[in-house]
């Protein structure tokens, strides 16, 4: 038995058996040895043994060169500017679609540490089919909820120079450093904001920010890192690379979005609908070319994310002759085209609309409005979709109408309520 206790003296106990405790203002379910208390009728009337809380049975496998054994849940671990936020959208539709049980806290808290009180329930007698907001990889626990067996575990890696360039805008270090240096190259702004960050030594690493290495944190490099105090940076890296090979099923890249759906979609046995995504906002900044000296300043600050990403973009052939090269080749090309004609149906380019964001948002049609909704459920950020899927949850029937923010200029009710009479009708979202 163990303990995980959040920064309010909540805890959760779980047993070496598998059965766990969730004390929680929402849920409060003791699973123990087939028997099973519950405080709340109407969140977990039906389940008798902790086998019964995770679907047991896999599709039938595809065929290729070896087997493809289908895994019906996911397990996704976003990381920090790795083009979740649009994977995000599109797992959140499919689970509107298909009224699925996401494993979340409610609204848009992010998980630092898993708060099991505040877990939403699925509903009863089913189980968390999915798992896509901001958490720090804790498999011990995370098995527990969702165990491998029934589940796809699977995160993003990207670029590590391209990840930086994205985060040092994002989260305003540019901005910082043009207000203290005033108008110089990228190169040389880049240049400054490193200067203040330790240079990673024999054992330690460099201060780990939302710049600097946040992949590996979002993957818990710091709970892993406090278990080899002794061991060198090296070695740490080493190790840890071999832990996520060992947690990971599947390891999407950023920078090959298309072929890591195409293969995500196979490992799941989903259609070509459930990976569909829109470009809706797009920088007006030109691209910035980093010099090479900059490029190299980077990885030697990001030497956790660089070695994490060589290795899976490795790994990632593997996944492409396990799945048939051919295959995704053709189905990428299928794929390319079939978003294409959707995202056009669904958005004007030639017409913009405001966007705080500082990004172009192109306007949705007549068509994404009125007879496609899910071109408008696709264009709202992640924050507002989160509240949308809390409250479809916590009305345990996720047919139940609900209110959307009265400062969108539509009601979240009917575009919810349409998706779904549309999935029920067999109509293709494409």
């Amino acid at each position: 038995m163990f303990e995980l206790a959040n920064d309010k003296g909540k805890r959760v106990e779980i047993s070496d058996t598998g059965s766990y405790m969730v004390n929680s203002p929402i849920i409060n379910i003791s699973v123990s040895e087939g028997v099973v208390s519950d405080t709340s009728e109407k969140v977990i009337s039906t389940l008798t043994n902790s086998d019964q809380l995770f679907e047991s049975k896999d599709k039938p496998s595809l065929s290729h060169s070896e087997q493809i054994s289908i895994k019906k849940n996911l397990m996704f671990i976003r990381t920090h500017k790795c083009g979740t936020s649009t994977l995000v959208d599109v797992f959140y539709l499919r689970g509107v679609r298909k009224r699925l049980n996401f494993f979340m806290v409610p609204y848009e808290r992010d998980i630092n540490t898993l708060d099991y009180r505040s877990l939403l329930p699925p509903r009863p007698g089913s189980v968390y089919n999915m798992q896509c907001r901001h958490i720090i990889f804790q498999p011990d626990a995370e098995h527990t909820i969702m165990p491998k067996e029934t589940s796809l575990y699977s995160t993003i890696v990207r670029s590590p120079v391209s990840q930086f360039k994205s985060a040092f805008s994002f989260f305003r270090n540019e901005f910082k450093m043009r207000l203290k240096y005033g108008d110089l190259s990228i190169d040389a702004l880049i240049g400054h904001y490193l200067d203040k960050i330790s240079e990673p030594t024999e054992y330690t690493a460099p201060a780990i920010s939302l710049s600097i290495n946040s992949v590996a944190k979002d993957l818990g490099w710091d709970a892993f890192n406090r278990r080899m105090m002794e061991s060198t940076l090296q070695e740490k890296i080493n190790a840890f690379i071999e832990h996520l090979d060992q947690e990971m099923d599947f390891v999407m890249i950023t920078d090959r979005m298309d072929e890591s759906l195409i293969i995500l979609k196979e490992y799941l046995g989903w259609n070509m609908t459930d990976i569909m995504y829109l470009n809706y906002n797009v920088s007006p900044k030109p691209k910035v070319t980093l010099s090479e000296e900059t490029k190299a300043r980077i990885l030697k600050y990001q030497v956790i994310d660089a070695q994490i990403f060589d290795h899976f973009n490795k790994t990632f052939e593997l996944h492409l002759h396990r799945v048939g090269r051919e295959k995704v080749a053709s189905q990428v090309n299928e794929f390319v085209e079939m978003r294409e004609s959707f995202e056009n149906k669904c958005l004007n380019k030639n017409k913009t609309v405001s966007n705080p964001n500082a990004s172009i948002k192109w306007e949705i049609t007549e068509y994404g409005k009125n007879i496609n909704v899910a071109c408008t459920f696709l264009q709202n950020k992640p924050s507002l979709l989160t509240e949308v899927i809390t409250q479809l949850q916590l009305s345990q029937d996720y047919t139940i109408p609900i209110k959307g923010q009265e400062t969108e200029p539509f009601l979240m009710q009917d575009i919810v309520s349409k998706i779904q009479r549309d999935y029920d009708n067999n109509e293709d979202l494409v």
